[in-house]
């Protein structure tokens, strides 16, 4: 694959994570011709959680990172990890190649790609989505108030990663604002036509953050067609096993870019 024919991949994390978490995922990327671009968003580690909404996050998302690709002319696929899903929902809508065909403009976001990504209804918060009350390992107001943390992150995110990396791993999880998770999405992007054929769901069949439970939930209440592609791995199969996700992913590029 040529990249420079080749889509933009936007790398948007989850919660308590930055792009860097991504690192051992980029040299597969890059020897498969896939070219990257980091996707971060503003309540990871603010410094005023009280102002770190769901809706700053994808504003943030799509004002600083995709539409400026797409203004250089660059297709854009998303790859969205756990509430990185919530946050590129948000803000790939109407930058489907349908819209912006319409509108006369000859790049647009070509593809989505969920990794246990968490899904949200128009008006939804995440923390609704879960159930509305947070499982035992979300730390309120830890290390201050207005912040969370995961604990313990070995156990609940790198279940399936050598134990021997904990000093290293642990090194990634950043404190995340309350208010990302309590505050209501907009309408998501996945849900329009224009992404009809270009949704893709990577189901993390023994994750301990996002129970492959819940991910089905998510999935099923969409009521729109993922391809969806099951990972023996737990939450971070970026982590666990690059490379075979690297290879799941450029099949995904191939079939985007194919339509």
């Amino acid at each position: 694959m040529s990249s420079a024919n080749s889509p933009v991949i936007v790398l948007v994390p989850g919660a308590f994570g930055t792009p860097a978490g991504f690192d051992k995922l980029l040299p597969y990327l890059k020897a498969a011709g896939l070219s990257t671009h980091p996707g971060p968003y503003p309540s990871c580690n603010p410094s005023d959680p009280t102002t770190a909404t769901c809706s700053n996050d994808i504003v943030a998302l799509r004002d600083d990172v995709l539409l400026p690709l797409l203004r250089q002319g660059k297709d854009v696929i998303i790859l969205a990890h756990s509430y990185g899903g919530v946050v590129a929902g948000g803000a790939a809508k109407d930058l489907d190649k349908q819209t912006r065909g319409a509108q006369g403009q000859t790049s647009s976001v070509i593809g989505l790609i969920y990794v246990a990504g968490n899904i949200t209804l128009e008006n939804e918060s995440l923390f609704e989505a879960v159930g509305g009350s947070y499982p035992p390992f979300i730390k309120v107001d830890k290390p201050s108030k207005g912040f969370a943390l995961i604990e313990p992150a070995m156990d609940v995110l790198y279940n399936d990663c050598d134990r021997a990396l904990a000093p290293e791993l642990e090194k990634h999880m950043n404190p995340h604002a309350l208010m990302a998770f309590e505050t209501k999405a907009g309408a998501p992007a996945w849900a329009d036509a224009g992404f009809d054929g270009r949704r893709a769901y990577v189901r993390t069949i023994v994750d301990c953050c996002n129970p492959v439970g819940i991910q089905d939930s998510w999935i099923g209440k969409s009521k729109v067609k993922w391809d969806v592609v099951d990972f023996k791995t737990g939450h971070m199969p970026f982590i666990s096993q690059p490379q075979t996700l690297a290879t799941q992913i450029v099949k995904f590029v191939d079939s985007f870019t194919a339509i």
